[in-house]
C-alpha cells in the first residue's frame, strides 16, 4: 500500500487530529462606519444571525504567444464587496433595524438630497473572528472601507404568525479585507 494513498484510517486519523470547522464558529464582532460616527460593538452585534466569511479572487489574464496561451494573474477582485450581507436577530423595539436604516439615510437623505458621498476610509470597517472549539478568535477577517447599503424588511405575518423570532439583513460594501490574527497588526 502506498504512502500517499488515502484510506478510511488516514482520514479518521486526520480528522481526530484537526477536526472540522462548525458552522457557529465564527462572530461578527464590530461594525464602524462613517470613520467611527456609527459604531456596533457586542451588545449589539450578539443579534448577527448569519454572515459569512469574504471571498477574494485573481482574475485571469490570457496572452497568446506563438500559438499557446499563457494565464497570467490580473487585478483582485472581492467578490461580495458591493452586497456584503449580515442577517440580524430583531430586537423586541427593532431599535437594530432603527439604527441601520437611519445609518442608510446618513449615506443619501432623498429628503434634501444630501448625503455622505465620501468614499469610506480605512477606519469605517466590519470585524469578523473565526473561532476555534473553546470560542477563542484564531484569525480576523477586516473589511475595509465599509458603508451601508441596504437595510432589509422586518416581514410581519399578522394572520399566521407562529411566534418565530423575526430576522432582518442589512447589505454593506467594502472596498477590500485584510486577515491577521486577532490583536496582530501584522497581514497574513
Amino acid at each position: 500500500m502506498s504512502k500517499s494513498e488515502q484510506t478510511i484510517k488516514k482520514f479518521f486519523d486526520q480528522a481526530s487530529r484537526r477536526d472540522f470547522a462548525r458552522d457557529f464558529l465564527f462572530r461578527v464582532t464590530s461594525i464602524s462606519l462613517r470613520n467611527g460616527a456609527f459604531s456596533m460593538g457586542v451588545d449589539d452585534l450578539v443579534y448577527a444571525k448569519t454572515a459569512k466569511l469574504p471571498t477574494r479572487q485573481i482574475e485571469n489574464v490570457s496572452t497568446s504567444y506563438m500559438g499557446l496561451d499563457f494565464n497570467l494573474p490580473g487585478r483582485a477582485k472581492y467578490g461580495d464587496s458591493s452586497a456584503y450581507t449580515i442577517e440580524f436577530y430583531c430586537d423586541a423595539e427593532a431599535s437594530l433595524h432603527k439604527r441601520l436604516l437611519s445609518e442608510t439615510r446618513e449615506v443619501f437623505n432623498d429628503a434634501n438630497s444630501t448625503g455622505d458621498y465620501k468614499i469610506a476610509d480605512e477606519n469605517s470597517t466590519i470585524v469578523l473572528h473565526q473561532l476555534d472549539k473553546n470560542l477563542v478568535a484564531f484569525r480576523e477577517y477586516k473589511l475595509i472601507g465599509a458603508s451601508i447599503r441596504d437595510c432589509g424588511a422586518l416581514e410581519g405575518k399578522i394572520s399566521d404568525g407562529t411566534g418565530a423570532v423575526v430576522s432582518f439583513s442589512a447589505q454593506f460594501a467594502y472596498h477590500y479585507f485584510i486577515t491577521s490574527v486577532p490583536g496582530n497588526t501584522q497581514e497574513e
